[in-house]
């Protein structure tokens, strides 16, 4: 391939297709390769058909960003094509590593749909990027680019690389103290990561607690989609940690998070969690899939940072199968510093959405409110409008954006209800679109349906909103 390459760029210099004197092929190679790091790993390589200086600068680029975008399209279109682009990807990212002449990473991405069949090349690929001290390390082996995959073939990350043995003996190992001590002297080119993301990868606590106390300048840890991740403590205030992300790990038993300066939280496993002693969380964000554990969470597993909290988002799929005067009159504890509040759930035709607003009421300086609703289709309803049934002074909300399909009196009461109440508001933002993101091309029946919610939005709104508050509609 590399051969191929450079006859290829050599014929193009001969050529002399570039008649315009060069001024960027004068800089330094030290600048050239740091221009060629912000671009994709294909985007850089197909420079060195320029002349014979590119030749070999983009082997020395320190990002190599594997992003399989448009192949995955291609499967989402057609299944078939799944297998013969798996083996175009392993063998281009294995082809690739071979060439690069890098002795530092800051980035190493994978993203394609890989499970454990392609083991053995993502281990070496493991590997290498070790040996080259990388910064950022994400393996987005996501089914289809965006799903979940099955536990039993996801890829499992090769515990051995740390010197903790057979990773597929491990998952329901508790790790003490001294097994997180580094075991031999070659295994610490892991010492530089910052970031470390895991997406449809098997991994164990043994492993991520490694990572947390071998790790000194780890600051992110995002864990989507585990199938052997069963216990995890972030313990210790020597932990660089500021951001976590644990979320479709439907094993994990227990997640103790204590004595951290953690500043994000984000998880689906929110009845499993422990925290104590994490006084710089201020953004949380709870999924899961039935409301009335979301507020077990919520008075419970975040009593002690509840308080504190800045940005609160809850995904649920159940929110309206309580009943509407239950979520009214819930009395949710004080959230005295939440300044955003996100909602994420699933529409239902003739259900209020007002149940939302005994949250917005204990939160006297929240200044934006987002309700995310996720639907196939239209859930407009005909009945008509109602009020809320407790009303409350919102002094500081100033933006309220509405996602997902126009329902008609649902959402036209939850405008009233924030024109009655809240007097700084300034603007109102409806988007009809899905704020779940597909790969696959919109349905025209979709896109039509989009249209019409957008009008009806149009035409039942804009009578609502005073002149002084600006409505927009995408």
């Amino acid at each position: 391939m590399a051969k191929r390459l450079q006859s290829f760029a050599l014929k193009k210099c001969q050529k002399g297709v570039c008649i315009a004197k060069d001024h960027i092929s004068q800089l330094p190679d030290e600048v050239l390769v740091h221009i060629l790091s912000f671009l994709t790993v294909e985007e850089a390589a197909n420079t060195s058909v320029l002349s014979r200086r590119w030749l070999s600068l983009w082997r020395y680029i320190d990002r190599l960003d594997f992003d399989a975008t448009k192949p995955l399209d291609k499967v989402a279109l057609q299944p078939k094509l799944r297998k013969r682009q798996m083996k175009k990807y392993l063998r281009w990212v294995s082809c690739t590593l071979q060439m690069c002449k890098g002795q530092r990473l800051d980035q190493f991405r994978v993203y394609f749909d890989l499970n454990k069949f392609a083991r053995h090349e993502i281990d070496k690929w493991i590997e290498f990027v070790f040996s080259r001290n990388v910064q950022r390390l994400e393996l987005d082996l996501l089914k289809g680019g965006e799903h979940i995959r099955n536990f039993g073939y996801c890829y499992t990350f090769p515990a051995w690389l740390l010197g903790l043995g057979d990773s597929a003996d491990s998952s329901s190992y508790i790790p003490h103290s001294n097994d997180l001590q580094i075991l031999s002297p070659v295994k610490q080119n892991f010492k530089s990561l910052k970031v470390l993301i895991f997406k449809s990868v098997n991994v164990t606590g043994k492993v991520l607690e490694f990572f947390l106390h071998n790790c000194p300048f780890l600051e992110t840890m995002a864990v989507h989609g585990s199938g052997t991740l069963v216990n995890l403590e972030v313990v210790g205030p020597s932990l660089k940690l500021r951001h976590l992300e644990i979320q479709y790990c439907y094993k994990v038993e227990s997640l103790k998070i204590c004595d951290t300066n953690l500043v994000t939280l984000r998880t689906s496993v929110g009845t499993k969690l422990l925290l104590k002693n994490v006084p710089m969380l201020v953004e949380v964000k709870i999924s899961s899939a039935a409301f009335n554990h979301i507020l077990n969470d919520i008075s419970s597993c975040l009593s002690c940072v509840i308080s504190q909290l800045v940005v609160l988002h809850l995904t649920t799929h159940s929110w309206f199968k309580l009943s509407q005067e239950k979520l009214e009159h819930y009395n949710f504890p004080q959230l005295t510093k939440l300044k955003k509040f996100v909602l994420t759930t699933c529409g239902q035709k003739d259900r209020s959405l007002l149940g939302c607003t005994s949250i917005i009421r204990v939160a006297p300086q929240l200044k934006e409110f987002e309700l995310q609703l996720i639907s196939g289709c239209s859930v407009q309803t005909v009945r008509e409008c109602r009020k809320a049934a407790i009303k409350c002074r919102l002094h500081h909300l100033k933006v309220v954006k509405l996602w997902g399909f126009y329902s008609g009196a649902a959402h036209v009461e939850l405008v009233r209800y924030f024109l009655e109440n809240a007097i700084a508001l300034e603007k109102i933002i409806f988007d009809p679109r899905t704020p779940m993101p597909t790969r696959f091309p919109l349905d025209p029946l979709f896109v039509k349906k989009a249209q019409t919610a957008r009008n009806l939005a149009k035409l039942h709104l804009e009578g609502e909103v005073p002149p002084d508050i600006e409505l927009v509609i995408l």
